[in-house]
């Protein structure tokens, strides 16, 4: 399969892929992938809260809380949202503007950084159903970054990060299966967002995206 994930980060040295089986079509998947929220998630809202000393309050949509950019996107099979980023610090450091953008991501490479990027692919199945699958991959820069990186992600894996994306998967497959044949809502599938919010935003949420 043609990914977007592998054209924008091809290579990586970190990576988690999840998967689920969803009995409903693309379509009704991905309108489910962008209106599941928090509150479907009871799991993901107490490993936050405990993450945050409490300080998180979760409740509304999952993907566009993310506040992050969308490097790519075909609708009803894949988008992909992505950061550049020091996430190992207490407060991740964001990285250069330019990399907000597909091709400005693609060919970053300043030494003390890394690169991570979350692809949402839904694969239509027989029957009309289909296989939903949440990969992240991560790229370090340099020695350094890949070490620091490395460290950070035992300690967000001990943290239940495979039970968040397992979580969200389980989630966006009851809303979509509960939606029906032919019961699409309306959405603004994973839209762009202005750079000025998604600077604002970005640091709060990029430990969501390597989660």
């Amino acid at each position: 399969m043609d990914w977007l994930l592998d054209q924008l980060l091809p290579g990586y040295e970190f990576r988690t892929r999840y998967t689920r089986r969803i009995a409903a079509p693309p379509a009704q998947v991905w309108a489910a992938l962008d209106t599941v929220t928090y509150r479907e998630m009871p799991v993901t809202r107490l490993l936050m809260a405990a993450r945050s000393g409490g300080r998180a309050r979760l409740a509304g949509p999952v993907v566009p809380d993310l506040s992050l950019p969308v490097l790519g996107r075909r609708t009803d099979r894949e988008a992909v949202l992505g950061a550049v980023a020091k996430f190992w610090r207490p407060h991740p450091v964001s990285g250069p503007r330019s990399t907000t953008t597909p091709e400005g991501f693609a060919t970053f490479a300043e030494p003390g950084w890394a690169k991570a990027a979350l692809s949402f692919q839904l694969s239509p199945l027989p029957g009309g159903q289909t296989l939903l699958a949440a990969e992240t991959r991560v790229l370090a820069t340099d020695t350094a970054a890949r070490r620091a990186f490395a460290a950070y992600w035992l300690l967000i894996r001990a943290g239940g990060a495979g039970f968040i994306r397992l979580e969200m998967l389980r989630a966006v497959a009851h809303r979509a299966e509960r939606a029906g044949p032919g019961t699409v809502p309306r959405t603004t599938a994973l839209p762009q967002r202005s750079t000025a919010r998604m600077r604002t935003a970005r640091s709060r949420q990029q430990k969501g995206l390597v989660t």
